[in-house]
């Protein structure tokens, strides 16, 4: 394609003077041009004074190389908190985004051949549904198709935002509200009807029988944390803050020493040489490093406390690694908690990184080479099966539904936003006690009653 940059801008909806970018109304030297083009989404990091960090996604074009060609302003119609006065800083529309991009690509890219459109207005609701569809039947690159949820979120995202053009551009469009959503009443919690719009879509998907791997049997776990203290004493720690307080491994990578200048993220409550209470605070994603790399993601923002069962277990764990990081070098300006070989803070990936050569190196042959049948066959599952950091995670949350906690309880501790996660472990209760019952160890069996004596001989 002969990119000419100013033929890119295309005003639309003239009688507001509002323009809108859009890969249309070019003039290329063949067909092919714009399988040299995608919509993308692009993260800015902006930095508060107070040392917050707050992102904003913009939609933009990338040409072949992967380099910006061109910002737009279609994020302003992705509507993040809609109807809403109060805006909070930390507002992310990323995840919607995503999606609308992805569409944007199927009908003015993807299907150029079959639909030969040259702008979003020319979208049509045939259209909006064989992509909804498509993306529903489709397997992902990973493998497997799409959950019930995000096929849901992914036609939220898309009609929300074209239902917000029709409001702003009306009759230059093809679609029109009644294209896109319906009302429909529902039942309230008292027994009362309210009316709800929702898309005005059905879509028909495939349930995917690909399950991510993340079962951890108790004493594949209990190996695991002895070989990463012993091992791999740099994330042995961020592990125990997985497994015992139910940290996201982005959010671990958050975690600042006690003394950093911008304020710790631990607060440990002692009664004598008893730990009563650890609060993590996760209230504010900061600068983690002086080059201003991003370490990980907090998800929702909290403060965290440890799992009561766990408190004595987290607490040595803590000890040995305050010990282990008096003797490295890291930055003093931030005073992370993980450091990667160079003194900085370690980020998401390398904090993933270090836990896949653990589990390859010394985790899996561990395993294999175990006097216990079933320690044998989970390492054999390793083979096929990648162990992703989520698992310690997944070992909490199955931890929570044996100590007997609801609903409300396993969403507060693991700090969903919603209570979804929590009912698929309750409703899961059966199989997962099955499951613990044949490895024959709990987690207060191995880390509340002998656990000194197994962590201790470590070091």
């Amino acid at each position: 394609m002969g990119y000419d940059e100013q033929n890119t801008s295309v005003a639309i909806g003239t009688q507001t003077g509002e323009i809108m970018e859009s890969i249309t109304q070019l003039q290329p030297p063949d067909n092919n041009w714009r399988g040299n083009y995608r919509y993308s989404v692009y993260k800015h990091r902006l930095f508060a004074p107070d040392g917050s960090i707050y992102t904003r996604p913009f939609i933009v074009i990338r040409n072949m190389y992967g380099a910006i060609v061109r910002f737009t302003n279609l994020h302003n119609y992705a509507n993040i908190f809609a109807g809403k006065i109060f805006v909070p800083m930390n507002a992310d529309a990323t995840k919607k985004l995503f999606y609308i991009c992805k569409m944007f690509n199927y009908a003015l890219i993807e299907r150029d051949d079959e639909y030969g459109i040259d702008h979003i207005f020319q979208i049509s609701r045939e259209m909006l549904e064989q992509f909804f569809n498509d993306y529903a039947t489709t397997e992902s690159r990973t493998g497997g198709f799409r959950s019930e949820p995000s096929v849901e979120f992914c036609v939220s995202a898309v009609t929300e935002f074209f239902r917000n053009l029709c409001r702003k551009f009306g009759r230059q469009m093809l679609l029109n509200e009644a294209d896109l959503v319906t009302e429909r009443n529902v039942y309230t919690k008292r027994g009362g009807i309210v009316v709800k719009t929702v898309p005005a879509f059905q879509v028909r998907g495939i349930r995917s029988s690909k399950r991510t791997f993340r079962e951890l049997p108790t004493k594949a776990f209990k190996i695991l944390i002895n070989l990463a203290f012993r091992y791999a004493p740099d994330i042995a720690f961020a592990m125990c803050l997985q497994a015992f307080a139910g940290l996201r491994a982005g959010e671990a990578c958050n975690i600042r020493q006690e003394q950093s200048p911008i304020g710790g993220s631990l607060k440990v409550t002692r009664v004598g040489n008893d730990v009563r209470k650890v609060e993590i605070d996760l209230t504010r994603e900061l600068p983690m490093r002086s080059d201003a790399v991003f370490c990980g993601n907090i998800k929702k923002e909290r403060i965290q406390c440890v799992y009561h069962p766990f408190l004595d277990a987290f607490d040595m764990a803590y000890q040995h690694h305050k010990k282990w990081l008096s003797s490295q070098k890291y930055e003093h300006g931030y005073c992370p908690m993980f450091v990667n070989n160079r003194g900085k803070a370690m980020t998401y990936n390398d904090y993933r990184n270090r836990f896949i050569c653990l589990v390859d190196e010394r985790f899996r042959p561990a395993l294999l080479q175990s006097g216990d049948a079933d320690c044998r066959l989970y390492g054999q599952m390793l083979y096929e099966n990648r162990l992703g950091l989520h698992s310690l995670r997944h070992w909490f949350s199955v931890q929570l539904v044996l100590h007997g906690e609801d609903i409300a309880q396993i969403q507060y501790w693991r700090g969903d936003k919603n209570p979804e996660s929590a009912l698929t472990y309750l409703q899961n209760k059966g199989d997962l006690v099955k499951e613990l019952e044949k490895a024959n160890e709990t987690l207060i069996e191995i880390l509340m009653g002998n656990g000194k004596r197994e962590i201790g001989d470590l070091f």
